[in-house]
């Protein structure tokens, strides 16, 4: 976890050296291409629905936004006198394990005393949450808002109390940021008076030790900029995050605005109420109008020449809903849209948009009773950040702060692999060497023990010592056991599961038409990927589709690119200025007959590695050399170390192949009655397929933009059963 302070000052340092650039260098640089526009920030707000579906639900689409959005931080509401702590704490603790996303996690102090208030704060810095936000919360019991005088009814009485309680117990440690109002607090004095008033408490809770402010969502741009002004005359200089409310409907937002006291100028009524009664209609111009409000808010940074003074992030109220920020952030050019080669932007856009008719937009209730349906992909799962430090999303975890290389093995399946390295620094010296072999499955007695043996020895170790991903002799993968697919609820109830892997296949092409479907995103997730389609993938959307229908089960694939531009929308990582890699590689079940013909093809084609075993444990190496650990994804960038953040290890290969052949029967299998057809098909493809993993080292063949992808093209000659 990182403060969120020390994040703006890292990204105002950065925009410093951005201004100098520019100013030796002249606006369009040394190259002639345009200046590079003030960078931003942006963060996301979710409240605890009440209830199971509606939660898993929110964590699936907090996994999917802060992937594909990358925001700088997520906030997590906070119930009245704490009413949804447990739900808001384990939010705030999956966001920051699986989401790789720090956490501001509200804290209001109405009805509480100060020794729950502390116990919350304790349980918090557990969690490893660095940020607060200290709020009074919500008014008294039977009242629709504060009055002026009143106090929490707790022993916080306001949230300047709540600040110092924070900075006595902890000190630094936390970040805590606090409420603003640019149009005024419902309680305080009207008039000019009542303003005067209320920036002196806004102060008084600065200087009592808050760090940032957020706003009160608003519509009136020159409002807000008044506001920011009148900060700044009264000696407040921190950070001023504006709160933006995508416009969901013109009845929410005339009720949500009556009810706050916020004011809608007239030019936004003027083009919401001829259209008030078309939902979508007033979707598509409120995110219009909120990217304006943003542009607007962000020009007006030119007339400031203090960094530290600037206005330069922005916090949505999501809502729980995606559909609206994700269009917000893309028409700022926050977020890159990846598309299919074969789809236009307008084409997929108008998929997306019809997720709000198929989950009435994004209700948190669809699936209770597991009659999910299918849908294309949402909108964030096309947008993809363009300011990925990695291939994959780093850990905001402390004790994963120096992880910079993954096994590819897990890249649509983290969390698992989160859950199975997460203690890599709290083992003991301990060889159990005797033992092992008896906890050694039976079905890799057929191999070396090796790779067991160093997977359970608790090896005394430097967590993620040099950033690297250890070995296969780490106790990081942990054992194997239902703790790595406890997860399900990426896949929902078996009514979910049933509706999206089929509530009676008979045939192996019943199978192949499920992966398939993932593949094109009518079906959301299959058990061994948790994620939806990765964006580079979209680039061979229907390839990849037309292989899975040959029966080449895809569970994990990336082309070949050789030198693409670190800012390349679909591969680019790691920031400008360098050059990133990657080897084609494809991860598939296969049955034992194209098995044999993908050893065939390998034969054919020296550059090209296969890794291949079954649920028995035997295997099949074909144009392998001994020792195989291979870096598939690197990047060369000025004044850093080349990067490898992605790699295989045959070893490794060998423990993940135990976890997905075990997911055939923990997700799929036990879907079906025992001795149906559907269990013995499930069940004869899990103990008959092999798992095939395939390199081809020739990364040269891909070009900067991966459009020349040989290995699929032979791949595809295979599921025909055309061998070149």
């Amino acid at each position: 976890m990182t403060r969120i302070m020390d994040k703006i000052r890292s990204r105002r340092k950065e925009h410093v050296k951005l201004r100098a650039s520019q100013s030796v260098n002249g606006p369009d640089g040394d190259g002639g291409a345009p200046a590079t526009p003030p960078s931003f920030y942006y963060s996301l707000e979710f409240f605890p629905p009440k209830t199971e579906p509606g939660l898993e639900n929110l964590l699936t689409r907090i996994d999917r936004m802060c992937r594909r959005l990358d925001p700088l931080f997520v906030s997590i509401t906070w119930g009245a006198n704490g009413s949804t702590l447990s739900r808001t704490l384990a939010i705030a603790s999956h966001a920051q394990r699986f989401a790789c996303v720090d956490v501001l996690l509200h804290l209001s102090c109405t009805g509480l005393s100060r020794e729950k208030l502390a116990q919350v704060l304790s349980m918090a810095k557990s969690a490893g949450v660095q940020n607060i936000l200290a709020l009074r919360g919500d008014p008294p019991r039977g009242k629709r808002s504060w009055a002026e005088g009143d106090v929490s009814g707790g022993e916080c009485d306001r949230a300047i109390d709540l600040v110092k309680l924070v900075r006595t117990l902890h000190g630094n440690y936390f970040s805590v940021g606090v409420a603003g109002h640019p149009e005024g607090h419902p309680s305080s004095r009207k008039g000019e008076e009542g303003r005067a008033a209320e920036m002196r408490h806004l102060k008084e809770k600065m200087d009592a030790g808050a760090d940032f402010i957020i706003t009160q969502f608003f519509y009136d741009v020159h409002v807000f900029l008044d506001y920011v002004k009148r900060c700044r005359r009264a000696g407040i200089d921190a950070p001023i995050i504006p709160g933006i409310m995508p416009i969901q409907s013109f009845s929410s937002l005339m009720k949500m605005t009556q009810f706050c006291g916020i004011s809608v100028p007239n030019y936004v009524s003027e083009r919401l109420y001829p259209i008030q009664h078309d939902d979508e209609a007033v979707k598509e111009i409120g995110c219009d109008i909120c990217s304006i409000m943003c542009r607007t808010i962000l020009k007006a940074n030119n007339d400031d020449p203090n960094i530290d003074t600037l206005v330069d992030g922005f916090h949505f109220y999501t809502l729980n809903l995606e559909r609206g920020t994700t269009r917000i952030l893309i028409d700022l050019d926050a977020t890159d849209f990846i598309t299919s080669r074969s789809a236009s932007p307008s084409v997929l856009l108008e998929h997306a948009d019809s997720e709000s008719k198929q989950q009435s937009d994004e209700s948190s209730h669809n699936n209770v009773n597991g009659n999910r349906k299918e849908r294309a992909g949402s909108i964030s799962e096309l947008a993809r950040s363009n300011r990925r430090l990695l291939p994959w999303k780093p850990s905001t975890m402390e004790n994963r702060s120096k992880e910079a290389v993954r096994p590819i093995n897990w890249s649509n399946r983290p969390h698992s692999y989160v859950v199975r390295t997460d203690d890599w620094d709290e083992v003991m010296l301990k060889l159990f060497f005797l033992p092992i072999v008896s906890f050694i499955p039976t079905r890799l007695k057929y191999h070396s023990p090796l790779p067991y043996i160093r997977l359970l020895r608790l090896t005394s170790c430097t967590k993620f010592p040099n950033g690297r991903w250890g070995d296969a002799t780490s106790p990081a993968f942990g054992d194997l056991s239902e703790i790595s697919h406890f997860y399900s609820f990426t896949l929902g109830s078996d009514d979910d599961r049933r509706a999206m892997l089929g509530h009676c296949p008979l045939h192996e092409s019943d199978v192949f038409e499920v992966f398939a479907r993932y593949v094109e995103g009518t079906v959301p997730h299959i058990p061994w990927c948790e994620t939806p389609l990765q964006p580079e993938s979209f680039l061979i959307q229907p390839q990849l589709a037309k292989l899975n229908r040959f029966g080449l089960l895809t569970v994990n694939s990336q082309p070949p690119v050789d030198g693409a531009s670190s800012s390349h929308p679909a591969f680019g990582w790691g920031g400008k200025g360098g050059k990133v890699y990657q080897k084609a590689y494809f991860e598939c079940f296969v049955s034992p007959d194209k098995t044999n013909r993908l050893s065939q093809m390998v034969t054919k084609h020296p550059s090209i590695n296969m890794y291949a075993i079954n649920n028995a444990g035997q295997d099949l190496r074909v144009g392998v050399e001994e020792g195989g650990v291979t870096a598939l994804t690197w990047g060369v960038f000025p004044n850093r170390e080349i990067l490898q953040p992605t790699i295989f290890d045959p070893d490794i290969f060998l423990i993940w192949a135990e976890e997905a052949f075990s997911l055939w029967s923990t997700m799929w299998l036990n879907l079906y009655d025992y001795g149906s057809e559907s269990y013995e098909l499930i069940e004869r493809i899990r103990d008959t397929y092999y798992l095939v993993a395939l390199i081809d080292n020739d990364f040269s063949s891909g070009g900067e933009d991966g459009s020349e992808f040989v290995l699929l093209d032979l791949l595809l000659e295979v599921g025909k059963g055309a061998i070149s």
